[in-house]
């Protein structure tokens, strides 16, 4: 027996914008699973006795119990309880805050067989299923707190609008814009640098002020945490604008100058980049400029959850006046902390502050702790780490480089970047969570992000050892080509830390490429297994960028020779399977394995421009190199949505560059 009348009622027991909003999604998609009509009401209380419709609500207003939590407005406990009842379907979807009631929506349609893919409408796989055949009873709580997305790479604000989108729908709950105008991420794109084959379209900062607002709107109408600003406390307080890397010349005056770090008794912005630039920061009026701006930004920005408060970004360029130098950088970072809690308390702003553990900041402070922990995030940004093998929780015993002011070298091993997390936790009872950078640059050294993903998933696992609560993925926002396996695990793993590896694959695949989903699961697998990220990063010292560090010898390896040269043979061998699924009658697959067949050509020339670099044949690299790039840069509008072209042509040209002497 179908649905009766073919209809299903909807309530809503909460007017919160996205309890709304994810009444709106639940009918979208339930009309896309079954031929039903749906109707949405909005009613003042939930009959537990009536099961004629599905209501959605916050626990509370539910009647449910919600677990104590000492964040609530951070966490995610869900409750669905949804069944057909003589051809009605009925029941509960409710969370613990507005945004939860989102995800739950989202967790009980994939309970039922959707699955989103990767970003966009074309992304998301939607069965068909009788509605009278539901039924989803379950209680789930998420194994880690923070689970976001940063903007990064080269985004248009359709990448952007489409990425936010996507985010609950798999897991996470909180997005980043990173600096108080993320004015260079989108220049990227609108100028296409990196592409001569695309003309640069206009843009001005208050383009892109207006893409921001429009951004915010959109993760506040899911209810999604939002983090901001990062980079550009040394430099936005002062009048100076950070809105890239790029280095400028700049004509600061003495007043502002007198704030800035002295170095080879020198003030100014270093290397002419506002953004990496430090300050005197014992001087107790540019910390007071920081903090007053800081009261400024909260109160305009009264949606912030969390507001990243990072220092200039860049090392070895902290301050050597006489004041400064006798005292480690962390040591006026919390100074500087405790200052801000104490402005932010004053005016009743109670936004949380993410503080950094990266770059010099590593080396945990002497003598200052935080006043108030309870206002304090701790953020462990591991950027010199090496990907090439999960996190390492066997720390006891490391030794740690002392601190030596602007001659510092940064860890690349695992167990040493934890060791100095460790030192800080040891001081700073505080929760925290990682920033990694897996699909910023490295996912390019896995061309089929196969073993990326196997170390993410061993990554999140291991996170509750480390005595840290969740990921921020800095990351660019089109980082599913070929596949979006890799952030699909990232999500489902922070949801749930037993998921294994094995199962996510089984259900990513199968709902991505349909009946052939294995067999492109065993080939993103050999594919992977053969391009050998780790010796596509550079692994003769287990240093990261080994090939950057040590020369284009490093580069030469028979065995790696050997391995890249049985790529294209397997590539030939999987096309028969990909052409026969380039019209299936799902619209997802069918992009899914376009996708693919792109990616075929694309991987292909890579095995033979990386297999060069490994016999040794330099020039060689360079121009299949320069052949890959020029038909990357030609073909952009054909997976635009999922390639970063600006970063992948970024990221490979250096390596072919360094890796082959240029």
């Amino acid at each position: 027996m179908g649905i009766r009348n073919r209809k299903i009622k909807i309530y809503i027991v909460c007017n919160k914008e996205p309890v709304v909003f994810a009444a709106q999604e639940l009918k979208n998609y339930l009309e896309m699973l079954d031929d039903v009509q749906v109707d949405v009401q909005q009613v003042e209380v939930y009959e537990p006795n009536e099961r004629d419709g599905i209501c959605l609500g916050l626990l509370d207003n539910l009647g449910l119990s919600t677990p104590p939590s000492n964040m609530p407005q951070f966490d995610d406990d869900i409750h669905i309880d949804v069944s057909a009842h003589r051809g009605v379907l009925g029941g509960v979807i409710g969370g613990r805050n507005p945004r939860t009631v989102l995800l739950a929506v989202y967790r009980f349609l994939e309970e039922v067989g959707c699955r989103w893919v990767r970003p966009g409408k074309n992304g998301e796989f939607i069965p068909q299923v009788d509605a009278a055949e539901i039924a989803v009873l379950l209680d789930d709580s998420p194994s880690y707190r923070y689970r976001g997305i940063c903007i990064e790479g080269a985004v248009s604000y359709e990448n952007m609008a489409e990425s936010i989108d996507w985010a609950p729908k798999v897991g996470f709950n909180s997005y980043f814009l990173e600096f108080l105008i993320p004015y260079t991420f989108f220049d990227r794109w609108y100028r296409h640098l990196n592409n001569p084959y695309k003309e640069p379209e206009p843009l001005t900062v208050d383009m892109v002020i207006e893409f921001k607002r429009r951004l915010e709107r959109e993760i506040e109408k899911r209810g999604m945490i939002y983090h901001a600003m990062g980079h550009g406390w040394t430099c936005e307080p002062f009048g100076i604008p950070g809105l890239g890397w790029d280095p400028e010349v700049y004509d600061v005056s003495d007043d502002v100058a007198r704030y800035m770090a002295e170095i080879d008794g020198k003030r100014g912005i270093y290397a002419g980049i506002p953004l990496n630039t430090q300050l005197c920061y014992s001087n107790p009026e540019a910390r007071r400029a920081v903090v007053e701006y800081a009261v400024k930004t909260a109160r305009e920005n009264d949606s912030v959850g969390v507001l990243h408060v990072w220092l200039g970004d860049d090392s070895n360029n902290h301050c050597e006046c006489e004041d400064c130098r006798g005292t480690r950088p962390a040591d006026f970072y919390i100074m500087l902390l405790n200052e801000m809690d104490a402005a932010f308390g004053a005016c009743d702003i109670d936004t949380k502050i993410a503080f950094i553990v990266y770059l010099d900041l590593l080396w945990p402070p002497e003598r200052e702790r935080l006043k108030n922990p309870d206002r304090f995030i701790l953020l462990f940004a591991p950027i010199s780490r090496t990907y090439s093998r999960s996190y390492d929780t066997d720390t006891p015993g490391t030794r740690l480089a002392p601190f030596e002011r602007n001659k510092l070298r940064f860890p690349a091993d695992m167990s040493e970047n934890l060791a100095y997390l460790k030192r800080w936790q040891e001081l700073f009872d505080v929760d925290g969570f990682t920033y990694e950078y897996y699909f910023m640059w490295d996912h390019y050294f896995d061309p089929a992000y196969y073993e990326a993903a196997k170390i993410i998933n061993q990554d999140v696992k291991k996170l509750k050892r480390l005595g840290m609560n969740g990921v921020m993925s800095d990351q660019t926002q089109r980082a599913f080509f070929p596949t979006g396996f890799g952030t699909y695990v990232l999500a489902k793993t922070l949801w749930n830390a037993n998921a294994t590896f094995g199962t996510l694959a089984q259900q990513y695949f199968a709902a991505a490429f349909g009946e052939d989903g294995e067999a492109c699961r065993a080939y993103m697998a050999r594919l992977s297994a053969l391009f050998d990220p780790p010796y596509l990063r550079g692994r003769a010292t287990e240093e990261a960028h080994d090939w950057i560090l040590h020369g284009p010898e490093s580069a030469v390896s028979e065995q790696a020779a050997q391995n890249l040269a049985q790529i294209p043979a397997i590539i030939d061998g999987f096309r028969p399977i990909i052409e026969r699924n380039l019209a299936t009658d799902d619209v997802c697959r069918t992009e899914s394995w376009e996708y693919l067949a792109y990616h075929a050509d694309i991987a292909a020339a890579l095995s033979r421009a990386f297999r060069a670099l490994a016999e040794g044949e330099r020039e060689e690299a360079r121009e299949v190199w320069g052949q890959i790039a020029d038909v990357v840069q030609k073909n952009e509008d054909a997976y635009q949505p999922v390639l970063d072209v600006y970063e992948f042509v970024e990221t490979l040209g250096a390596k072919f560059r360094y890796a082959s002497g240029g």
